[in-house]
């Protein structure tokens, strides 16, 4: 540009200082020719004005739209219309005092393919010479394209299945299980759509994991290698008089594995160390609730009248599923590790509840649905294949939260079970956990020798639940005790996943203030915690995670 305007600062110094000869001169054919020439040289002068107007105003033009496509690429903008705000704000700051005419009309801003962000601007210029004839202006436009820096995400969705959330929760009369069902597909639909405008074919992994006082990973996995049919020694006192394979239990009853696991050892309960046969504390252990002794063959007395809970409403005995104990022992432990009521012979002993549901027999309290693995949403069987496994979802059992949030944690590992997420570290990679519960951690004392029913930890007199001291908790300890000891797990969890690089959002339905504290603790930041206190309000909590989850799509 200065080379132009020297150039027409020069034509026209050098047409002036010819007009001024022509004036000093008296011949008439010089005044002839001038008259004849003024026209054009005029036309020629004021036409390359005009290009240089329209030069300078498009390379101002160009040098706004520049600077404003890359500020809406970098903003945490997703779609189109965020982009044009975000976009045309920033335009205008640009051409404010250039005095180029321009609106925010004037330019548009939207999401292009490879992860574009494509401006666009048109001006106008009123010319001085061309519109004596055309009466048209000349059109002045632009054009910018960005390509965002964008992150992989790998979201576990950890959500309760607790029997509580069959109740209902303020205005409503949606079961919570239910409303969280539809808000957690909106959110699955809501990042498929952003997965299908990436250009990465696996920018969005989404997985699954209801839990309730266990984890079921799926009945397909009892072959593998990190499962363990019989309890590892540090397990603790298992519950058979001898070692057992529960999956050999199982099959000589004509009984399969509904797929729950039993929470590890301390500390594999808290970490994601991958499981091997060479330390046996880190494998895994199918879920099995041994069958508890009959209430008129075991000992009792005027002060400890067990009943069968099957038979006698309120029943401190859960879980009595074989009518022939095999033993003549009137000690409620013998009866209890008694192995050979499990043989084969003993079949026909099995209660038919025990046979089809998850109410009674090894798999009592394993009545929720399996876990998801990470799963591609880009297409659309992808997103259905998670929406399928949040509709498959039924309250039932008591609340373990540091249970699930452990699983949650395993999909999204580098490390076996599943290995399953990127590795740790991966640039643009980032590693989400959306974590929902309606209560407070749960291990109900009950009135029997067990003091308790089976769950995740199994017994409690088996002492493999340890408080915030390190210190196992047996038989004798109280319900708050256990609450305590298990959401002092949690919070392990939590802060063992967060160091990992996993990001919390933490969600309370209904919770106590007790239980609000441990979820405000889990989350990452004290933003990323919602507060639910109406079942119609968990549809705009999990928009509103969707909304931040594709923003952290855009690498700042």
């Amino acid at each position: 540009m200065p080379t132009q305007s020297r150039f027409l600062r020069r034509l026209s110094e050098g047409v002036a200082a010819f007009a001024a000869r022509l004036g000093r001169d008296q011949r008439g054919a010089i005044a002839v020719q001038f008259a004849f020439l003024a026209l054009p040289l005029s036309v020629l002068v004021f036409g390359l004005v005009d290009v240089s107007r329209v030069s300078l105003q498009r390379r101002q033009m160009q040098d706004a739209l520049d600077a404003a496509t890359l500020m809406a690429a970098r903003s945490s903008a997703v779609t189109d219309a965020d982009l044009d705000t975000v976009g045309d704000a920033a335009f205008l700051t640009e051409i404010t005092g250039m005095n180029l005419g321009l609106t925010a009309t004037s330019s548009t801003f939207a999401t292009g393919a490879g992860n574009k962000v494509i401006g666009t601007a048109t001006g106008t210029i009123k010319p001085i010479i061309a519109n004596l004839w055309t009466g048209a202006n000349i059109t002045v436009t632009a054009r910018s394209e960005v390509v965002r820096s964008v992150n992989k995400l790998e979201v576990a969705l950890v959500l309760d299945n607790t029997g509580s959330m069959a109740s209902k929760l303020g205005s409503t009369n949606t079961k919570k299980i239910d409303a969280l069902k539809s808000a957690a597909k909106s959110l699955v639909n809501t990042l498929a759509a952003a997965a299908g405008r990436a250009s990465d074919t696996d920018a969005v992994k989404i997985s699954v994991v209801p839990f309730s006082m266990t984890v079921n990973v799926g009945s397909i996995y009892q072959t593998a290698s990190w499962m363990s049919g019989t309890q590892p020694s540090a397990y603790g006192s298992d519950v058979f008089a001898s070692s057992q394979n529960r999956f050999t239990l199982l099959s000589n009853l004509g009984l399969t594995w509904a797929g729950c696991v039993e929470s590890r050892p301390d500390p594999y309960d808290i970490q994601d160390t991958a499981p091997s046969s060479g330390t046996p504390a880190t494998l895994f252990v199918p879920f099995f609730a041994p069958d508890e002794p009959d209430d008129n063959t075991v000992y009792y007395d005027s002060w400890n009248r067990w009943r069968d809970a099957r038979t006698v409403w309120g029943g401190d005995i859960q879980n009595n599923w074989i009518t022939n104990d095999k033993n003549s022992s009137t000690d409620w432990f013998t009866r209890q590790a008694e192995p050979n009521k499990y043989a084969a012979s003993n079949k026909a002993a099995v209660i038919s509840d025990a046979k089809t549901g998850t109410n009674y027999g090894p798999n009592a309290g394993c009545g929720l649905t399996n876990l998801l693995r990470l799963t591609n949403v880009r297409t659309a069987a992808g997103a259905q294949t998670v929406n399928d496994k949040l509709d498959q979802m039924i309250a039932n059992g008591n609340t373990n939260i540091a249970m699930g949030a452990m699983w949650g944690w395993h999909t999204l590992s580098p490390n076996a079970p599943f290995a399953d997420g990127a590795a740790y570290g991966t640039p643009k990679t980032q590693k989400i956990m959306v974590l929902l519960t309606d209560g407070d951690n749960t291990n109900d004392d009950y009135y029997v020798p067990n003091g308790s029913i089976y769950t995740g930890y199994g017994y409690m007199w088996q002492k493999r639940l340890k408080n915030s001291s390190n210190v196992a908790l047996d038989e004798n300890s109280s319900e708050t005790d256990r609450r305590d000891a298990i959401d002092s797990r949690q919070a392990q969890v939590c802060a063992n996943a967060k160091a990992a690089g996993v990001l919390i959002y933490s969600i309370g339905v209904g919770v106590s203030s007790h239980s609000k504290g441990n979820l405000q603790a889990c989350a990452s930041r004290s933003d990323m915690y919602y507060d639910v206190t109406d079942a119609t309000q968990l549809s705009a909590v999990f928009n509103s995670i969707a909304g931040a989850i594709q923003n952290l799509r855009i690498s700042k």
